[in-house]
C-alpha cells in the first residue's frame, strides 16, 4: 500500500490497473475508508488505473496535527491533488464520489477543472439549505451536523447512537454502528464541520464549473431533491434515478450503479470524438 508524505502525516491509498491506463479516483463516505470501493475498483480495473486514497483521518490515512481545528472542503481536494501529481497524473479521466467523497469531488473540480475530465457523484449535496429542499432532506442535514458535534464532545460511540436511534431492526443499527467504530472522533467531526462551510455561494461557482457530470441517486434517497438541484446547476449535469433505490445508490444498487456510469463515460467519449 502506497502513502503519500503529506508533512506531518500521510495519506493511504490503493492503486490497481495498467498504469498507462487512463486514470480513475474513487472518493469513499464518512464514516467509511476506501474499503467500499473494493468491487467497483477491481471491475474497473481492466480499463481504468484506480486510485482509491483514505481521506484525511479515515481509515489508514493520518491527520494534520490541527485536525482540532475544522478545515474546509478545499484542504481535502488539495489532498487529492497533491495525490494526483505524486501519481505523475496531470488529468484524470474520472472522479468517482459517494457522499462527502462526492462533495470533496465537486470541490476538486472547481479548484482545478482541468485536471478532472469527468464526474460521477452519489450523495452529493452541494449547499446545506435550499428553498427546494424538503423536510426528509433537511432533517437528514440537522442529523449530521449533530453527529458531528457529538463526535467532537462525546466521542464516537455517542454519534453512532444518534445515527442509529430510530432504527428498529437490531442487525441493522449493530451492521450501521460498525462502520463508526474504526474512525476518529477528530476525523469525523471535522469532516462535518467541513461540510458546514457550503453556502448559496458554491451554487455560483457549480453553474460555471463545465465538467460533465453524472449523477446517480435513488428514487428513495432522502437527497433526491440535492440531485436534482445540482442536476440543474451544473451546465453539463445529467442525473439517472434509480428505482426502488434508496440513499448509497453505489453499495445498495451496485450492478445499476456500474451499468449508469458506463453509459455515461461511453456516451460522453463518443460525443467527444464526433464534435
Amino acid at each position: 500500500m502506497p502513502r503519500l508524505d503529506c508533512g506531518d502525516w500521510t495519506l493511504a491509498y490503493d492503486v490497481s490497473g495498467e498504469q498507462d491506463a487512463p486514470a480513475a479516483l474513487l472518493l469513499h463516505d464518512i464514516p467509511d475508508d476506501r474499503r467500499v470501493w473494493r468491487d467497483l475498483a477491481r471491475n474497473m480495473g481492466e480499463d481504468f488505473c484506480t486510485i482509491v486514497p483514505d481521506l484525511r483521518g479515515f481509515g489508514e490515512s493520518g491527520a494534520p496535527s490541527d485536525l482540532d481545528t475544522s478545515p474546509e472542503l478545499d484542504q481535502y481536494a488539495g489532498d487529492l491533488a497533491a495525490l494526483l501529481s505524486a501519481e505523475g497524473i496531470e488529468t484524470c479521466t474520472v472522479v468517482v464520489g459517494s457522499g462527502f467523497g462526492a462533495e470533496v469531488a465537486l470541490q476538486l473540480a472547481l479548484s482545478s477543472p482541468e485536471r478532472i475530465e469527468f464526474l460521477v457523484l452519489s450523495g452529493a449535496n452541494p449547499v446545506s439549505d435550499h428553498p427546494t429542499y424538503d423536510g426528509p432532506l433537511r432533517a437528514r442535514e440537522a442529523l449530521l451536523a449533530e453527529q458531528g458535534g457529538l463526535a467532537r464532545r462525546f466521542g464516537m460511540a455517542r454519534a453512532a447512537n444518534r445515527a442509529t436511534e430510530h432504527l428498529t431492526r437490531a442487525y441493522i443499527r449493530s451492521s450501521i454502528r460498525g462502520r463508526y467504530k474504526h474512525v476518529e472522533a477528530a476525523a469525523f467531526a471535522s469532516a462535518h464541520e467541513a461540510r458546514a462551510s457550503r453556502n448559496a455561494a458554491l451554487l455560483t461557482q457549480l453553474s460555471s464549473l463545465t465538467v460533465p457530470t453524472l449523477i446517480v441517486t435513488g428514487e428513495n434517497d432522502p437527497l433526491l431533491p440535492a440531485a436534482h438541484l445540482l442536476a440543474k446547476t451544473l451546465p453539463n449535469g445529467r442525473l439517472v434515478t434509480l428505482s426502488r433505490c434508496g440513499h448509497g445508490a453505489p453499495f445498495v444498487a451496485p450492478r445499476d450503479f456500474e451499468a449508469a456510469l458506463g453509459a455515461f463515460l461511453g456516451d460522453v467519449r463518443t460525443t467527444e470524438v464526433h464534435a
